[in-house]
Order: structure tokens, then sequence, then C-alpha cells
């Protein structure tokens, strides 16, 4: 009886796979029939068709354009020695292009949906390994300084720095046990140090990367079929390592304890599926440079779509790789035969996010997510703190702040002032410190409310998108006037801020505020201003360079106001930190948790955003959106033994203003008598701090 239900029960008769089949083929074949495990019926799914009919349609009309009446076929078969150019340049050029774009699409999809479905977060995308950062950063190097290592090939260059990095940020999730979390982590260390580096090497060579710039921004133009037949063959040779992954990458879903019960050896597994996302991320930069954001849009976006199960994902994510990215592709190549950038060069891989960004927010109120994902295990604490480093580290502010007014570079070398001296110059300094102070507290602050909000140890005040969404409003300001006041960039800020905000709480309202949405929401949002960055960075316009100063964030140019400003909101985030303390606590052992013991979550959750946004604004205002104090500094006080809410929030604050008030001291010291932006150096002096604090909790558990 038994077995006739289980007969009528399954569509057709199974039937065991011959002896001579193996393991890779076996695997090879249950991966190609994984598309019909995707219920195609939902409505859903008519989205990702839309993305690739529009996208067709587009190309349609360029083919027709450049044919000029001559035939279709005629052009597929097009050799060297036609003489129809129209011909030609389609054979040679759009349709090569199109593949490209498909194939680099796919890649990165699938690459994406590795990631996310190993690491079990989908914030997780190819940048989390620091492949394109890292490659951007060896081909800078040697662009500068080792211009002989060109001779060995961009390719081959790119995927070395790639491939470094990979390493590195291997080395630190391998002290915390290759965890997700733990790679997640390392991967956002590397990320923002290589991009850091990057952008100092940037400012002070500006006019010689423009051509890498361009590069950078992910261009796909093609003048022959060779690159795409050599990237379609890695693209077939990875997602055959993809397939034969397929079944232990299945389990996961059900937990690494689970799957280790199972027979998988997770640590393996993991380290394999991150190999093969790397060498697709790798592939993909090799051949057109830096495409962001389509790894983390299009698994999310196949899994909006209906997408659900793993077989299901790792299909539809590469398809919507492709189409996504040929859509966006398409829509560059119209607006720049419509003239709407001024014969600027925009290259397609800075305007993926345009396209992404609008349909991921859109949907991002259907995804169904995990409650409490990283909260699930409670907060952690460090064995046997060195709780005596608290007072150091309030020792060493007020000796900082003496270091800045009163020792200085001159043309004679380095200098310490009299009293007499300091008294003259404290009108000059004075505005510098306290911004630097004000800034440095406030980004510590948000950052640890972030933190413990989410039981988030990756959360920092740039995944919320605030502080980019500030620079949006600095940026519009900078290319619709015709003078820089600083009190102009100051309202733009604040207004974009503002505009940011009522879109976080607009989506906070429909999730109660839930961390992993908001998240979602914030790195759309800076998604979408890197997009614009990369544009105008790459299309050559003047002023660009003035976009550099307000990126990396210098207290040179703040006003007295602006800094006394920005002060009084520290002293007054400050003050209110002591009414969070219960509301930071129960929040991090979970929402049911909180709501058990009276917590009003969405309340707490929105009052604690509410904070963080605002003070993220005021730090934007004076240092850019590099917020890597926000990061390190609550990592550092919560190493130094402030295990507690409040007591973390007053010690990372003064960490934070410590970090500030140091980098803009050394700021000015370093290129004397140029001077390095506040937020560049600081985001440099803090990485080493965050690369061993991870490396040391690693090896004392």
């Amino acid at each position: 009886m038994a077995d006739s239900c289980r007969c009528a029960a399954s569509p057709r008769p199974s039937r065991a796979p011959s002896p001579h089949w193996s393991t890779a083929e076996a695997a090879l074949r249950n991966f190609v029939l994984t598309a019909r495990a995707v219920r195609t019926s939902d409505r859903r799914l008519a989205l990702i068709g839309a993305l690739a009919v529009l996208a067709a349609c587009l190309t349609a009309v360029d083919v027709h354009r450049a044919l000029a009446g001559a035939s279709f076929w005629r052009a597929l078969a097009a050799n060297a020695d036609t003489q129809d150019v129209g011909v030609l340049l389609v054979h040679y050029s759009l349709l090569p292009r199109v593949a490209m774009t498909l194939l680099c699409g796919a890649a990165l999809g699938l690459a994406g949906a590795l990631m996310q479905q190993v690491l079990r977060n989908p914030l997780a995308e190819p940048m989390t390994l620091g492949v394109f950062p890292g490659a951007y950063l060896t081909l800078s190097v040697a662009t500068i300084w080792m211009p002989g290592w060109l001779a060995m090939g961009r390719s081959t260059l790119a995927l070395a720095g790639g491939a470094a990095a990979m390493l590195v940020v291997f080395a630190l999730a391998w002290a915390q046990r290759m965890s997700p979390l733990g790679v997640i982590l390392g991967g956002m260390v590397v990320n923002l140090y290589c991009g850091a580096i990057s952008l100092a090497i940037s400012v002070v060579h500006f006019d010689r990367l423009a051509g890498l710039q361009i590069w950078g921004g992910g261009a796909l133009d093609q003048s022959g079929w060779q690159p795409t037949l050599h990237l379609g063959m890695q693209l077939a040779a990875c997602a055959g390592g993809a397939a034969l992954l397929y079944r232990p990458l299945s389990l996961f879903d059900a937990g690494d304890t689970t799957a280790r019960h199972l027979g998988v050896a997770v640590g393996w597994v993991r380290g394999a599926a991150l190999f093969v996302a790397v060498a697709l991320t790798a592939f993909v930069v090799a051949e057109v440079g830096v495409i962001g954001f389509i790894g983390l849009a299009a698994p999310l976006l196949a899994r909006l779509a209906g997408a659900r199960q793993l077989r299901a994902r790792l299909v539809w994510s590469p398809l919507t790789g492709a189409a996504l990215l040929w859509l966006t592709d398409e829509i560059v190549r119209t607006a720049t035969r419509a003239d709407l950038f001024s014969a600027h060069v925009i290259a397609t891989g800075s305007a993926t996010a345009i396209v992404g960004v609008p349909l991921l927010v859109g949907l991002l109120p259907r995804l169904r997510t995990r409650p409490d994902a990283h909260a699930a295990a409670g907060p952690r604490h460090d064995r046997r703190a060195p709780r005596a480093m608290a007072p150091a580290w309030a020792m060493l502010l007020p000796l900082a702040c003496l270091l800045s007014l009163a020792v200085s570079r001159g043309p004679t070398g380095a200098s310490v002032a009299t009293l007499a001296q300091i008294d003259g110059l404290l009108f000059w300094r004075v505005p510098h410190l306290v911004a630097a102070l004000a800034a440095g507290a406030l980004l510590a602050v948000a950052g640890t409310l972030l933190q413990r909000m989410s039981a988030n140890p990756m959360a920092s005040p740039d995944v919320l998108g605030v502080g980019a969404g500030g620079m949006f409003g600095m940026v519009a300001v900078l290319f619709t006037s015709h003078r820089l006041v600083p009190a102009a960039l100051a309202a733009g800020c604040v207004a974009g801020t503002f505009a940011t905000l009522v879109l976080l709480v607009w989506f906070g309202r429909r999730a109660r505020f839930a961390p992993e949405r908001l998240l979602l929401v914030g790195l759309s949002i800076s998604a979408l201003f890197n997009a614009v960055v990369g544009a105008l960075m790459s299309s050559g316009d003047p002023r660009a360079g003035v976009l550099v100063d307000l990126l990396i964030g210098s207290t040179y140019y703040v006003a007295p106001g602006i800094a006394w400003s920005a002060a009084a909101l520290a002293l007054l985030a400050l003050a209110v930190t002591p009414l969070t303390g219960r509301w930071l606590a129960a929040l991090a052992l979970g929402t049911d948790v909180a709501a058990s013991v009276g917590v009003p979550v969405g309340s707490a959750r929105f009052a604690l955003l509410l904070l963080a946004a605002m003070s993220t604004a005021a730090a934007t205002v004076i240092v850019g959106p590099l917020s890597f104090v926000g990061l390190i500094a609550p990592h550092i006080a919560r190493f130094s033994g402030a295990r507690r809410p409040v007591p973390q929030l007053y010690l990372a604050a003064t960490l934070g203003a410590l970090l500030m008030v140091t980098a803009d001291w050394l700021g000015r010291q370093i290129a004397f008598p140029q001077e390095i932006a506040t937020g560049l150096v600081a985001t440099l002096l803090g990485g080493p701090w965050l690369i061993a604090l991870v490396m040391l909790r690693g090896l004392r558990r």
C-alpha cells in the first residue's frame, strides 16, 4: 500500500542511476535539471523576463541602427574581409558586448548566490571577500610605482591582487574558525582598508589614474570575440564546480551543527564554495573591471521573485544577474547616444545600482527573513578582558588634544608651541580639534547603537546609508551651485540625511524596524551613491577633484559654527545614551526576549535608529562618509572591558574621539605642506587595530 501511494505521488517512475555515471556526471545532470524545480507559474518571475525583454528591445534598436538596412544574418557570419562598417561593428563590437554582459552578470549572480548560501547572510556579495578592492589596489600600485609589472598583463595583476586580498580575509576568518560572521567581518576590514589606500593614492595621483578609474568602473566595450569565449570557458568550469557542491551546500540551511552530523565537512565545503565565488569574481574583474551590486542584488531579486530552494537560486540568480547587467548596459548606451552625460564616459559597472536599487527596494517588503539571525547566539563576551585599559584610554584623550594644539610641523621641521604661542593659535586650531572630537564621538556612538541594536558586530553607520544619503545632498549642491559655500554643503547634507531617514522609517515601520531589512535598504542606498560617485569620477568632470575632497573628509574647511554645533550634538547624544541602556541590553538577546521583558521593540528600534542617523549625519558633514571609526571603536571598547551597553557607549565615544584627533594631527604632519584628510587617515589608522582585534578574539577562543 505504501509503495503504491509513493508511486502515485511521484510524477514519473524513479530510475536508478547507471553505474557508469560518475559522481561528477550525476551532479552536472542534476544541476541542468534544476530549472524544472522552479515554480515558473509565480507571477513575480515575470519581473526577470521583463528585464530581459526590455534589454533585448534596446539591443535590437542598436543593431538596427548600426546595420542601416543590412542583413542581420550577414552580420553574424561576417569576417575581417567584410567592407560594410555597420556589419563589422555589429559582429565585432555590439554582439560580443552583449555576450560579455550576459556572462559577467551570470558569473556575479552565481558568485553572490554561493556566498549568501555558505555565509547564510543576504548581505554577502563578491565584494565581501575583497576581490574587487584588492584587484584595483594592485593595479593602482603597479601604475604609479611598479610600471614594469604591467608587462605581465592587467588580468594577471588583477587576479593576483584579488587572490591576495582573499587570502587575507581567509587568514582573518581562520582565527574565527571560518565562521560565516568571521568571513564577513574579515572581508569588510579588507574592503575598507584596500579602498582607503586606493583612495589615498588617487588623491595624490589623480591625473595619472584617470584611465584606471574608467576601467575600475566596469567598462564592457569589446573589439572581438576572444575575451568573451575565454570568459565563457571559465564560467563553465566554475558552474561545474558549483554543481558538484550542490548537495552539501543544500544542507547548510539546517545550520553548521546539523550539517556536520550529516557528514558534511563544513569548513572544507565552505572554503571550496567561496573559492568558486572568488574565481568567478576574479575572472570578471580581469576581463572588464569592477562591476558592483550585481552579486548582491541578483540572488535577492531571484529569491524575491519566488526562487526559495537552493537549486532554484543557483539557476535563477545567474539569469537575473545577466538580465540586470544587460539592461543596465543598454540604458547606459542609450543615455550616452542621447548625450545625457555631456560627452563624458560612463562605465556600465558604475551604473548597475541605478537600475538594481529601485527593483530591490520595491520588492524588499516581500522578503522573508529569518528572525534574529545574528542575535540568536546572544552577545559575545571576551574572557579576561583587560579592564585596566579603559582608564588608560581616557587619560590618553587630553594628551592627544594637547599634542594637536601644541606640536606641529613647519618648513624647518617639528616644533612645540609655548603657552603664549598656543594662545595665539587657539583661534585656528580649536575649531579643527573640536570638530575631530565631535565627529569621532558621534561615529562611535552611532556604531555602538547599531551593533547593539542588531547584535551584529559588522554593523556600522555607513551600512545604514545615512552617510551616503548626506553625501548625495552635498554632491547635488556641488554640481548645481556656482560657488562652493560650506553652509550650502552643510544644508545639502542635512537635506540628504533627512530624506534617507524618511525612507528608512517608511520601510522600517512595515517591518517593525527589523535590522536585516534596514541593513538591506542601507546597503542599497550606499550602492546607489557609490554608483553615482563612480560615474562622476570616471566622467572626466573637473569637479570630480572636489568630490574626492568631500569623500575623504577633512576638518580644514570646517567653520567654527559647524564645529561647535557638532560638539553640542555629541554632548546631547552622550546625555541621552543612558536612557537606552535597557533597550540595548534586551535587543541584543533577540526580539522575543526583548518583547517578553516589556521592551517596545518597534518604538525602541525607531528611537535608536533616529539617534544613530542624526549622529552619523553630523559627522558626515565634518569627515565625509568614511565611518571606519564607527566600526572599530565599539570593538576596542568591548575588548577593553566595557561589556555592558552604557559603559561601552561612553568608552567607544572616548576611543572614537581619540582616534579622530590623532588622525587629524597625523594628517597635518605626514605630508607637510600638504594635508591628508582626517577621515582617510582614521581609516588607515584603524584598519590594523581591527585586524589585530579580530585575530586576538579568534586565538583567545
